[in-house]
This record gives C-alpha cells, structure tokens and sequence, in this order.
C-alpha cells in the first residue's frame, strides 16, 4: 500500500518494500545534474548531462506505443508490461533500457547515480513476488512508456517492485535515483532508500547525485545570502571600499563538481535567468545553462596511485540531452561533438511495435586553424 508521511517542506511517500535492504557502495564516480527551465508562458525544458568513469554506449533510442519489456531480475524474467505511450530517450547497451527520455505526453526525466545511499529491496525466490519485480536499470524507461503526469506515477508506483539487481554490462549493481518532470509543470524525486521507496516533490526541479534529496533541499539553507545583484560601496572604518568587479552577490557561490556544489549552482542559475532572454530562445538560454556543468576529461580523477591511475577512466561528460516539452523534441550532444541533434516523435512510426536506434551525433572533423587577421 502507498502510505503518506508528513514531510516538511516536502510530501513523502512510501513504500513498504522489505526489512532486508542492502546500501552499495561507489564503484565509479558520476557527476549527473539536472534540471527544469520555465519560461513566463509556463513552457518547459528539462536537461541533464550525463557523466562516468567508463564509457557507456550510448544511442537515441525511439520506442513506439505496444512495445513488450521484460524486466531480468539476476538470471529471471521479472515485471513484464506492454507500453502504452511512445518514448524517445538515451538508450544504453543497444537494449531499451534508458537513462533518460521523454514520452509523447511531455513527461521527462533521468536516472542518475546514487553511490553509498541507494538501498534496494532484494530479490524475492517467490515466482508470485517476482512477476511485480523490476530491476533499476527498467525502472525509468517503464515509467516513461505507462504514466503521462507526475500524479499517475505517485498512484501506481506499487504496481511494480522495484529491486536491486547486478547489470553484467557496466559490471556491478547501479545505484541509482530518479527525476521525473511532467507538462504541467509538476516535479518529483524518486530514491530507493532503506530498502523502501520514497518520492519527493521536487519544487526546485534541480537533482544531482550523493547524498539523498532531502539533504539537498537543507543544503540551501547556507546559501540564502546568494544574489545575482552585485554589492554596492560599503564603509568600514570611515574608507568607502567597493567590490572587485561583476559578481559580487554571487561570491561564495560553489564552483567544484562535487554533488552538493552542483545543486546549488544549478539552482543559483535556473533561478536568476533573465526570463525575457529564456522567451526569446529557449533552447539557447539551456544550452547555455548546461554547459555550466561540463566535465572535461582530466578534471574529475579517481583516487588512487598514479600508476594505476593510467589504467583508469577519469569522470568526465559523455553527452547531455534536453528535451522540449512544449514541441516533443529531444536533443542530445556528446563530448566528442557540441552541436545538439534533435529527434523528435515525427521522426518514427510510433505505433509501429519495433524498437528504433539512432547513433549519437559522430565527432566533428578537425577544422583547420583560420587564417591570422590582416
């Protein structure tokens, strides 16, 4: 049963999935962020990027309404369900898993890493109990192919078990939590925690990585001094002292990559955008927005010793996506090619039944230097 608790400043939900849960630990660094720009007129873009330690391959994946998923749990088949509405979204490892999407009704959102807090209910051995479970990495692309509001997932999450599973592809088991945002302008956070699920309305929009949601949300509190409005001259000691240069509310604001910092700093900009420019062109403003938060490679390093740090991938932003859910179009660029390539549910049969793949953008070609001026 779905039972509500008081949570202030936000509603909770849980779900009572089991007494053993089990908490995993880090094994790859990922420094996701995410969030929702809204213009005056209430029209909304939701963008994430998505980094690792590991390359994850990566293609927009198109499926249409009356596709058949099955959800393995370890070595068994779990939840099955026929989806009803069509997603676009990125889908990793040629399957329809997806780690971020959006369906033909607006609703969007991503999974994103959840190191040292996620805790899954484990696998059930009863056949009866597993026919409701299905795994983390499923978890998103089936709330993007049944449910078109926030509000309908809220009141069906416990038609699903969600469970913990091992993904022999990224060679370990996800920790993962869930951002979810719909057309009417309605957010929630969803973590698995303690081996239940709790979901979280999400007014700010923002979601990051470790440590959980409501953490995130107190975090705030020690940034309330933030402005975008520079100081003026102050007086100390009789000497009128004036600020340095451009940015002077905004001193203090974090700039490290860390999960913490990067929610601020997300909330900082979505909150003080200038809402004539984002009227004007929306996808530019996000664009813009979202490259505040890429990581080149080099930046984010693992640690450990220098010789094996030459065996190792370092964190860095492998693609970020933005969908508008005004028009249903979904973009998507990569590290190896800035340029956003959209695709949108015109670009497929969406009642097709058979699952489409589109690679990611290929890397730009080497331009030549230009000339030097005359």
């Amino acid at each position: 049963m779905l039972k509500r608790i008081a949570s202030k400043p936000f509603a909770l939900f849980k779900i009572t999935l089991a007494l053993f849960a089990f908490v995993l630990q880090p094994v790859a660094a990922n420094a996701c962020t995410s969030f929702v720009l809204s213009t005056v007129d209430n029209i909304r873009m939701y963008g994430r990027t998505m980094e690792f330690g590991k390359q994850i391959p990566t293609k927009i994946g198109l499926i249409p309404r009356g596709y058949k998923f099955q959800s393995k749990i370890n070595d068994e088949i779990g939840f099955s369900w026929t989806g009803k509405i069509a997603v676009i979204g990125a889908s990793i490892f040629d399957s329809p898993a997806m780690v971020d999407g959006m369906n033909e009704y607006g609703l969007s959102g991503g999974a994103l890493y959840f190191p040292g807090f996620a805790g899954y209910k484990n696998p059930s051995r009863s056949e009866e109990e597993r026919a409701k479970e299905i795994n983390q990495i499923d978890f998103l692309v089936w709330i993007l192919s049944t449910f078109k509001t926030v509000e309908e997932i809220k009141i069906n999450l416990d038609k699903v078990s969600l469970v913990g599973t091992y993904y022999s592809n990224m060679d370990e088991i996800p920790p993962l939590h869930y951002t979810l945002h719909d057309a009417a302008g309605f957010s929630i956070v969803i973590e698995p925690v303690d081996g239940e699920i709790k979901v979280y309305d999400n007014p700010y929009t923002v979601l990051t990585n470790s440590p959980g949601f409501e953490w995130h949300t107190q975090n705030i509190r020690n940034y309330l001094f933030l402005s975008p409005f520079n100081i003026g001259t102050t007086t100390i000691m009789g000497q009128e002292l004036d600020p340095f240069g451009q940015g002077s509310g905004l001193l203090g604001i974090p700039g490290d990559p860390t999960p913490p910092s990067r929610f601020i700093r997300a909330l900082g900009l979505i909150s003080t955008i200038d809402a004539s420019e984002l009227n004007k062109n929306r996808l530019v403003t996000m664009e813009h927005v979202l490259n505040n938060f890429d990581i080149p490679k080099g930046f984010v390093r693992p640690a450990i010793s220098p010789t094996e740090q030459e065996q190792e991938a370092n964190d860095y932003t492998q693609w970020s996506a933005i969908a508008d859910i005004e028009n249903k179009i979904y973009y998507i660029k990569t590290y190896e090619n800035t340029t956003l390539h959209g695709v949108s549910f015109d670009d497929f049969d969406v009642t097709s039944g058979q699952m489409q793949f589109v690679n990611l953008p290929s890397p730009k070609p080497t331009q030549p230097l230009l000339p030097p001026m005359q």
